[in-house]
Order: structure tokens, then C-alpha cells, then sequence
């Protein structure tokens, strides 16, 4: 039975275009009651999984995708926040379908125990608190005064967290007991006269084999808790200052060290923070004021007349590309986000028809040209730029949604590909109307035409101003996501032309 095509279109495609990042997917019945809560280390990937294997899914989950008529999903940075961000839901919906509450045995807690204080006695095997706490996994939350996160659905995704996060911030699992007698001599006491096996393949400092101070081991001891309390930006923030500090006192192998635990912490967007108490509304809340900041500086930053570029409702960005293999099966793509958040339904596609070879600059003309065509009311003559495109124009037919003109043109390129984009443009009279900019791969530059809105054309610059934009700023997030969404699309309609010619 292939249970998708009983859904609707709308299901349907969620299925489908489901994004390739962590996060977090809810299934809902006509009600709009969760039906059950899941999270994935990427969403595409399990949410399609449950109707290729659709067969072999347990009966109980068969019953829940016949109910489902509606999927959410929520996009996070990483794994633990996808952790973090499910358990919360859980908790929230009580799902049907999920177990929670209901059998606790099958669901883990990761147990953090506590640091001593200054006044607190020696510790002993028994104690609730060390110098060295440990990291531990546990099916049962017990009033110990450690402190419990979860509890989790799937041990596996846990320890494989644990095992991510150790790399970079290396603890102790080990069970015996050891302790620094005090602060000024910083002598660790202990029983242990050989550093344990993960101190050998990098997992551990040797502190239980007193190799390293308590104030060493607490210091990634608390990154670890923070990761687990969604505190990642503070994180970054406290790594930063001690690499600073190390380089200021010539501690030039410390402050490389933490170098690259700041580049292992490798976040390719900043999505969201997810903390103890977020829930899906505030994550959506999150997520828009994200989008609306990342909007505001790109505006900014872009520098076009204000009012050529201006921030309003429905703010719509498109963005273009080109796949080819040696100008064969030739595809170009436009992208859509409107407010910055993808717009699928305003995507398209283009196959490639008057060239073979290859030329991108040409390509993107043909596309560009197809997309305005219509968009004003005048015949417009493309045999300037090329006689090939302009021969064929009055075969292509009309888009409907071309009839709405874009507040911001981004092209997958740079100098040469907004050049040719540009010269499109001028010939239908939307030069003066619509910001265009190129967004080049290599250094992740944006280019523009300096002088585009000059009103005199004989005083049009034709040079480029290069803008360079934080590598950790909201508004390059926002481009990039459009740009590798553009690739994305271009690719998958080329490899679906080339596969249909091959067979």
C-alpha cells in the first residue's frame, strides 16, 4: 500500500522537501492534535523513511500515519537541541502515539553530578558530588542532587551526543575517586597509578589518575552541561575569552587549543537556541524574529536608495542558478523566500533551449528573460543580446506568479553572471526597479553594480562594489540558505533530464 498518495498534496510535499538538518517533526490528525513527536539528526531522511518502509513499521505506527493528516517540523542547530526540543513537546502534547509517562523503562536520563563546594567535606564513592563529577547515563532519576536531563526517548541518539561533545570537551567516566586536597598545592588525590584507557585515544585529561586540576576539569565539565541546557552561545562566547587570555600571555599552544575547539563547535546556520522550556510556538516566534533581523541588516548593509529597497509585508527575494555538464541538459533555477522563509510554491524551473554549450552567462539571460516576459506590457526586443532567445520568446508560455516583481534579485555568480543578468534587465526596463546582486562562492563575497540606480546614463559605472558580510551574521545566513536552495533545485531537475536521456 503506498500510503502517501491517500495524502494530501500539501502532505505530500512536506514529505518530499522535507529540509537535510536537524530538528524535530509532529504528525497531526484533522483536529490539529499531535499525534506523535519525533526528532531526527536529519528530517528529510526520517520522514520519508516512514513511508519507504512503510511495510515493516510497526502496527502501532501504521494506525498513527493513517490518522496523520498534517506534518510540522521545526529545524534546530544541532542534535542536542533536536533532543532537547523533542522531550519538551513530549511533555507538552502528551502524543498519543508516543510512550511517555506511559512506560518509562524505555526512555534514558543523562545524569550530571554535582561539583564540591569549598565547604563541603572530602568526597566518598557515595557522595552525590566530586571534584571530577562524571557524565553518566541512567534509566532511573533518583533525588540524589545530580542533575537529570530527559527523560529521552532513544538511548542511541544520547550517547552518540555524549560521544560528539566528549571529543571536544574530554571528561571522566572512570568509577574511582579522586580529589584535589586544595586549592593553592592543586595535589590531586588518588588510587589510580596509570591514566585509563580514554585518556590514550583522547577522551579524558587523565583526571583520575590526577594528571589535571579540579579548575581544568570543571571548565569543560560546565560546556558539556551548558550544551544540554541549550546555552551554546555562551559557550562560544567563555571559549573566545580564553583564547584571548592565552594569547595575551604568549600561551600560544593553549590558545590553539581552544581554536579549534571553537571550529569542531561547527554550526553551518544559526537556526535557534533551544533551551529547557522552549516549545514549538516560541521556536516559530524565534525563528521569525531571526528572519526579520537577517532582513533588516541585509537591507542595511546592501546600501541600495531606500527607496529601491525597502522592507514591507511579503518581502520577496529570488535567487537564480544554472546546472549543466558541458552545456548538456542545461537546467536554471529560481529560488523563493518570502519574509525570508522559503517559499516553494513560487518555485521554477527552466530547461535550457537556446544553448548547448557551455555558457552560464547566456544560460541565466534565457532564464532571466523567460521570467520577466510578460512582467510589462511593451514588446521587448532581446536580439541585442541574444537572436536565439528572442526567436523563441513567443513560444514561451506566461507564468501567472510572474506577474509579481521581486524586491531583491540574488544571483548564484559573480562580476560576469550580474553583468549578463544586468544587461536583461535594462532591455525590459526593470533596471532602474529591482536590486540585483551576485553571491560568489569562494569567499562568500557579494558584488553589485555600483552606479545601477543612476538616473543619468551616461554617468552609469559599470565597476562592482564588493560588500563583505560577517561570517556569523544573520543576514549571510539568509543568502546563503537561498543560494545553496537554488543549487539544490538547478541540480536535481539537471540529474533528473540527464537520467530520463540516459535511459
Amino acid at each position: 500500500m503506498d500510503i502517501l498518495n491517500t495524502k494530501s498534496k500539501d502532505f505530500q510535499e512536506i514529505v518530499k522537501n522535507a529540509p537535510k538538518l536537524p530538528g524535530v517533526y509532529l504528525y497531526l490528525d484533522q483536529k490539529d492534535t499531535v499525534l506523535y513527536v519525533g526528532k531526527a539528526k536529519i528530517l528529510k531522511n526520517r520522514i520519508q523513511s516512514y513511508f519507504n518502509n512503510y511495510d515493516k513499521l510497526s502496527d502501532k505506527i501504521k494506525q498513527m500515519l493513517n490518522e496523520a493528516v498534517k506534518i510540522n517540523y521545526y529545524t534546530v542547530d544541532t542534535e542536542i537541541e533536536a533532543l532537547i526540543l523533542e522531550t519538551n513537546l513530549i511533555k507538552k502534547y502528551r502524543p498519543k502515539y508516543n510512550t511517555l509517562m506511559k512506560d518509562d523503562k524505555n526512555y534514558i536520563f543523562v545524569r550530571f553530578e554535582k561539583i564540591r563546594k569549598k565547604n563541603q567535606p572530602i568526597p566518598t564513592a557515595n557522595s552525590t558530588y566530586q571534584d571530577f563529577p562524571k557524565i553518566t547515563i541512567t534509566r532511573k532519576k533518583e533525588t540524589d542532587g545530580a542533575i537529570y536531563f530527559g527523560p529521552y526517548p532513544n538511548a542511541y541518539p544520547v550517547k552518540r551526543v555524549l560521544r560528539k561533545l566528549r571529543k571536544i570537551f574530554p571528561f571522566c567516566s572512570h568509577r574511582k575517586i579522586a580529589y584535589q586536597l586544595d586549592d593553592k598545592s592543586k595535589k590531586v588525590i588518588t588510587n589510580m597509578k596509570k591514566p585509563c584507557f580514554y585518556y590514550h585515544i583522547g577522551l579524558c585529561k587523565g583526571a583520575c589518575a590526577g594528571l589535571e586540576t579540579k579548575e581544568e576539569y570543571t571548565q569543560r565539565y560546565k560546556h558539556i552541561l551548558r550544551f544540554f541546557k541549550g546555552e551554546k552561545d555562551k559557550i562560544l562566547n567563555d571559549l573566545e575569552k580564553q583564547m584571548k587570555t592565552y594569547a595575551r600571555n604568549l600561551e600560544f599552544e593553549k590558545a590553539a587549543e581552544i581554536r579549534n575547539m571553537i571550529n569542531d563547535i561547527d554550526y553551518a546556520t544559526k537556526n535557534t537556541v533551544v533551551e529547557e522550556t522552549f516549545d514549538d510556538i516560541m521556536v516559530e516566534d524565534h525563528l521569525q524574529n531571526l528572519r526579520k533581523n537577517a532582513i533588516d541588516d541585509l537591507i542595511s548593509k546592501l546600501n541600495f536608495p531606500a527607496n529601491k529597497l525597502k522592507k514591507h509585508p511579503n518581502f520577496r527575494i529570488e535567487c537564480y542558478d544554472i546546472s549543466n555538464l558541458q552545456g548538456t541538459n542545461a537546467t536554471g533555477s529560481m529560488v523563493v523566500q518570502i519574509d525570508g522563509e522559503a517559499a516553494p510554491q513560487f518555485y521554477r524551473k527552466f530547461r535550457i533551449r537556446s544553448k548547448q554549450n557551455p555558457d552560464d552567462f547566456l544560460m541565466l539571460q534565457e532564464v532571466l528573460a523567460r521570467r520577466f516576459k510578460r512582467l510589462i506590457e511593451s514588446d521587448v526586443e532581446l536580439s541585442q543580446i541574444n537572436p536565439e532567445i528572442a526567436s523563441k520568446m513567443k513560444k514561451w508560455k506566461f507564468d501567472e506568479s510572474f506577474a509579481q516583481k521581486p524586491d531583491l534579485i540574488i544571483i548564484d555568480g559573480g562580476k560576469g553572471q550580474i553583468s549578463a543578468v544586468y544587461e536583461v534587465l535594462k532591455i525590459f526596463k526593470l533596471d532602474n526597479e529591482i536590486p540585483i546582486i551576485g553571491l560568489a562562492k569562494k569567499n562568500e563575497e557579494i558584488f553589485k553594480i555600483k552606479k545601477q540606480f543612476n538616473q543619468d546614463p551616461k554617468k552609469i559605472d559599470s565597476t562592482f562594489q564588493r560588500i563583505i558580510l560577517p561570517k556569523n551574521s544573520e543576514s549571510l545566513y539568509l543568502i546563503q540558505r537561498i543560494r545553496d536552495e537554488a543549487h539544490r533545485f538547478a541540480k536535481k531537475y539537471h540529474t533528473q533530464l540527464r537520467s530520463k536521456n540516459l535511459f
